[in-house]
């Protein structure tokens, strides 16, 4: 091929790639708001979660016992700290994020504690974008489910906070390992950076067994400690 149809060649190929690389930058601009709603959302900030959304948007939950409605980011946003404000551990677990048409779509799932609990929610949502940010949500809810794990053994949780060895972590500790069945577990979530040290030295000294540890995103441990007798 003469050189001057070479060139010819690659211009038009060149020229067909821009705009695809044009379009590529637009749709990714336009899910950036929907990616930063999921990662405040997984931040717990709700202060600028709210402020993600248009102050006149309408969110649609579709919960496990009926459809609820909220106007206004504020409600919204209320809404959704009333799942998720209270929970002593809160870890996103799994994410997906696509377009479907002018809406964005996103799915998470979040491992969560609360009330000693740990348990599952999935939740998959679409988004509609404007100029004053996130206009239109409607939102499917799994609720929220024992985690396997858990259904399937004698798990407790116990939330120690801030709680270290001179605030009594030693003997409420040993308190909670009394209410846990022989062969049981027990999750204890610390912040303190003693304790994260100081517990399992504590649960080999009883004769007890660490099965697992977890560090999470904010600082905290969770030590999955096995009764052996």
């Amino acid at each position: 091929m003469p050189a001057s149809g070479l060139l010819e060649v690659i211009e038009m190929i060149e020229q067909k790639r821009v705009p695809t690389a044009e379009a590529d930058a637009v749709a990714t601009s336009e899910r950036a708001p929907a990616r930063r709603f999921l990662e405040l959302l997984a931040a717990r900030d709700f202060e600028r979660l709210a402020a993600s959304l248009a102050s006149d948007a309408h969110a649609r939950f579709l919960l496990p016992h009926g459809l609820e409605e909220y106007d206004g980011r504020d409600a919204i946003v209320a809404r959704i700290r009333s799942w998720f404000g209270s929970a002593s551990v809160f870890d996103l677990t799994s994410s997906t994020e696509d377009k479907v048409g002018m809406r964005n779509r996103i799915s998470w799932r979040f491992s969560v504690v609360r009330d000693g609990s740990r348990q599952l929610i999935e939740q998959l949502v679409y988004l509609d974008l404007g100029p004053q940010g996130i206009e239109r949500i409607d939102l499917l809810c799994s609720g929220f489910q024992a985690e396997p794990s858990v259904a399937a053994g004698p798990t407790q949780v116990f939330d120690a906070g801030d709680m270290g060895c001179a605030d009594g972590l030693a003997q409420e500790f040993r308190r909670q390992m009394a209410n846990v069945s022989i062969g049981g577990s027990l999750e204890v979530v610390v912040s303190d950076p003693a304790a994260k040290e100081d517990l399992p030295s504590l649960a080999r000294l009883l004769g007890q067994r660490i099965t697992s540890t977890e560090a999470h995103d904010d600082g905290r441990l969770t030590i999955t400690v096995e009764r052996q007798k």
